[in-house]
């Protein structure tokens, strides 16, 4: 495939890596672009990859594929519109920075969207063993949409998706990206896990059983929500957590509860949340994350048995 014949991933973080080492095993040719400097070049080479700063040779490469913070992306364009010719594929993993920056912006590119349903170290392992890997696309901002598709369909095998890639556009699969880490994955699991081993600890339990029974078992409760499906879940766990899920999710998930929830997507649906995460100092906020979670309790108990308990 003529536009599959040189890629370059701008970036070199961890979904970059995974998809730098799926497309190079997959046997196509991977150049790494990078800021003059990039402390990355250093971990390129330790992967064997090919990595050059971002310059004229991109204007060689027909499809170039955008893989550094979404915050980031809009900036590297605007700053190296000059290196790209008219006519490059530029392939997003997330519909941020299009619907953000570039929708009706750049007529001269082809801007599609393929997002593996899977964080970066998970990538790379299904590749790996041959497991399974979802992922979805939109080529909206694409003109020739045949050629566009057959492109955005190898790269997805090349970098290991097995289910779909199911149609989707930009906007939505920022939308439901979001909103699953805001109310499930980023905040529900590790937020929710800390106060009830917190509530735990408070009344007496040790620090093993707190942290076995709220935090280890998270990844056993989860494996066996996905790999049986809600009905044989709820056919398999024992009548105590059977009638004591009921009664918490009556306590718990309530019209406030609700309330809530429909705030958050209220907030992503118009904008306000781009707005705010885009006025946000992230360094900062990564930072007082890792301070409030370096300062708790479970992280110390973490550390101490996760050789004697984590595979």
């Amino acid at each position: 495939m003529e536009n599959a014949s040189k890629i370059a991933i701008i970036g070199l973080g961890s979904q970059a890596k995974a998809w730098a080492l799926n497309l190079r095993d997959s046997g196509l040719n991977v150049t790494i672009a990078l800021r003059e400097g990039s402390s990355s070049f250093a971990i390129a080479d330790q992967l064997n990859l090919k990595a050059l700063p971002i310059g004229e040779w991109l204007r060689d490469i027909p499809t170039i594929i955008v893989l550094t913070p979404d915050h980031e992306q809009k900036n590297i364009i605007e700053k190296n519109i000059a290196f790209f010719s008219n006519g490059t594929h530029f392939i997003f993993a997330h519909g941020w920075s299009y619907i953000r920056n570039f929708k009706d912006q750049y007529p001269q590119f082809n801007m599609a969207m393929l997002a593996p349903k899977a964080i970066a170290s998970e990538v790379r392992f299904q590749y790996e063993t041959k497991g399974k890997l979802g992922g979805a696309y939109s080529l909206e901002g694409c003109k020739d949409k045949d050629s566009s598709l057959n492109l955005v369909l190898h790269i997805a095998k090349a970098i290991g998706i097995t289910a779909g890639p199911y149609e989707s556009t930009f906007a939505e699969e920022t939308k439901a990206d979001l909103f699953s880490e805001q109310t499930i994955l980023c905040s529900m699991l590790p937020y929710g896990a800390l106060h009830s081993y917190k509530t735990l600890r408070k009344n007496g339990v040790s620090q093993e059983m707190a942290f076995m029974e709220c935090w280890l078992e998270v990844k056993l409760i989860a494996n066996a929500l996905i790999s049986l499906g809600p009905v044989e879940f709820f056919k398999l766990i024992s009548p105590n957590a059977l009638f004591g899920s009921t009664k918490a999710s009556k306590v718990l998930f309530d019209k406030e509860y609700q309330a809530k929830l429909d705030s958050l997507f209220h907030d992503i649906d118009t904008g306000v949340f781009y707005e705010e995460c885009e006025k946000a100092n992230q360094q900062q906020l990564r930072e007082e994350v890792l301070n409030l979670w370096q300062n708790e309790e479970l992280q110390e108990v973490f550390e101490r048995l996760k050789d004697e308990l984590i595979p």
